[in-house]
């Protein structure tokens, strides 16, 4: 089979892949978006309640953990958009001179309230379906705003109440690329140190810093699991368990940082080709293990003292290389070696001093402790 012919065989399938993991979300906004028609024309007895739908589908849409502001604002966006675009538009009446002037100045009126990007956004695009698709025929009316607000109103309803995510889930599924990235960059600059291979050490820098992304979204899942967990009444058990997540998260930071100038440094240590100290390169080893065992801990597939004593042999195994390093660049990275140490155990949920005292208390062979 051709390369050509399993691509094309393969796109289906990934396409069907991404339908299946959207699943969930596509049926709370479906769901939002019928029922807030339901609500606004059944409840409150409005003909064509179009603003309802579209603000459910807004507010579900919205970036992770910020739904109960940004649906605020969001609300604002459209009051500002109908009101800038029925005052102009019954008396300008309709044309595309005319939306250019109706977005204009309700995206001015919004900024000019101190507005958010969302809201400014929602402005403009309500001004614009205001004066094409619904324009004022008998005056000014607060219906459509009435409408804004059920909509937001019951896509915090479905997304909060009826069908939440599940916290914890959201945030085990965001943390696995973070410490399977971060210990595959550790993995990959253990090896351009046992090899001596710039080329390899370079890319384990670049592997570094594609790990941005990742922490971005472990960050953005951890704050819609709290919010979930704040505001949704069946998910309110996950509030506790969240913390070691939140913990290993806030160490995380620092440990993609430390990684970075540990892989810069590495680049130095082999730029003249020869491998680096056996030492050097197996505590790297071990750092990326321990990473590893973090990410697994933190999802109850390892126990707690084994990212620890992965974390401390690695500090141990640079006990003779620190601080008699025979180069500067090798005390550089011996030097980053043991602030990742620092970051794994405190991600392992240790306090900051109890973590130090351990690292200077961890002498001796790498495996003979307890």
């Amino acid at each position: 089979m051709s390369p050509s012919v399993g691509s094309a065989e393969a796109r289906p399938l990934r396409g069907l892949r991404r339908v299946r993991a959207a699943g969930r979300p596509i049926a709370q906004t479906a769901a939002a978006a019928g029922l807030a028609w339901f609500v606004a024309h059944v409840a409150f007895g409005y003909e064509r309640p179009f603003f309802a739908s579209v603000a459910a589908v807004i507010t579900l849409g919205t970036t992770l953990g910020q739904r109960g502001r940004r649906a605020v604002e969001m609300v604002l966006g459209v009051a500002v958009g109908i009101v800038v675009a029925d005052a102009i538009i019954l008396v300008i009446g309709v044309g595309a001179w005319q939306i250019v002037l109706v977005t204009a100045l309700a995206m001015s009126a919004a900024l000019s309230l101190g507005g958010s990007a969302v809201l400014v956004n929602q402005a403009a695009v309500s001004a614009i379906l205001v004066a094409t698709i619904q324009p004022p025929t008998a005056g000014l009316t607060p219906d459509r705003f009435f409408h804004a607000v059920i909509g937001g109103a019951v896509a915090l309803l479905v997304g909060q109440v009826l069908f939440p995510l599940d916290p914890l889930a959201t945030v085990m599924r965001a943390a696995g690329p973070v410490f399977d990235g971060l210990g595959d960059a550790l993995a990959r600059t253990s090896r351009a140190l046992a090899a001596g291979d710039r080329g390899e050490a370079e890319a384990a820098l670049l592997d570094a810093r594609a790990i941005d992304a990742p922490v971005r979204t472990l960050h953005d899942a951890l704050a819609v699991a709290r919010e979930t967990a704040r505001l949704s009444p069946i998910r309110r058990g996950a509030r506790d368990r969240l913390g070691p997540y939140a913990d290993a998260a806030a160490q995380v930071d620092l440990a993609v940082r430390n990684t970075r100038v540990l892989a810069r440094a590495s680049i130095a240590v082999v730029s003249g080709g020869r491998p680096a100290p056996t030492a050097l390169s197996e505590a790297v080893a071990d750092l990326a293990r321990g990473v590893r065992g973090l990410g697994a801990q933190l999802v109850g597939a390892d126990r707690l003292d084994a990212t620890r004593r992965l974390a401390l042999d690695a500090v141990a195994r640079t006990g003779e290389l620190f601080p008699d390093a025979r180069t500067l660049a090798v005390s550089r990275v011996v030097g980053q070696v043991r602030s990742t140490v620092i970051d794994l155990l405190r991600g392992s949920g240790m306090d900051l001093e109890t973590a130090q005292r351990t690292l200077e208390d961890a002498t001796g062979p790498p495996g003979e402790r307890g």
